[in-house]
């Protein structure tokens, strides 16, 4: 069999069927090399580029039941209950990636997210 060939049958009659197509070459990447020691990411040969991308981070509880129009009559000093127990971290997401566990908290009269531990 060919490189551009798919597969090759033979039916009962004797007949060989060939189903083809043309298959690009693959193009090779160059692997990167392991940076052994990096013990920070300030370290790492790209960071001056990784440190300027911005990636939303997100620390959310959810609320079932909870409507647009209940977001639309929000104002300041309302409380929306959740079935979320107090004592329970919450998700922080960087992207859709886990990157921690965080609790909210209130400072200086704003809501704000702590950190507990690194995922």
């Amino acid at each position: 069999m060919s490189e551009t060939e798919l597969a090759k049958v033979e039916t009962t009659e004797g007949v060989e069927v060939q189903a083809a197509m043309s298959v690009p070459p693959v193009a090779s990447v160059a692997p990167v090399p392991p940076q052994p020691g990096m013990q920070r990411i300030e370290e790492h040969t790209q960071w001056p580029l990784l440190s300027q991308m911005t990636v939303a981070a997100t620390a959310g509880i959810p609320l079932s039941g909870f409507k647009v129009r209940d977001l639309l009559r929000l104002e300041a000093g309302n409380v929306v209950e959740s079935a979320w127990p107090h004592t329970e971290d919450v998700l922080l997401e960087a992207g859709r990636v886990h990157v921690a566990w965080s609790e909210f908290e209130v400072a200086d009269q704003k809501l704000v997210v702590r950190l507990t531990r690194l995922a």
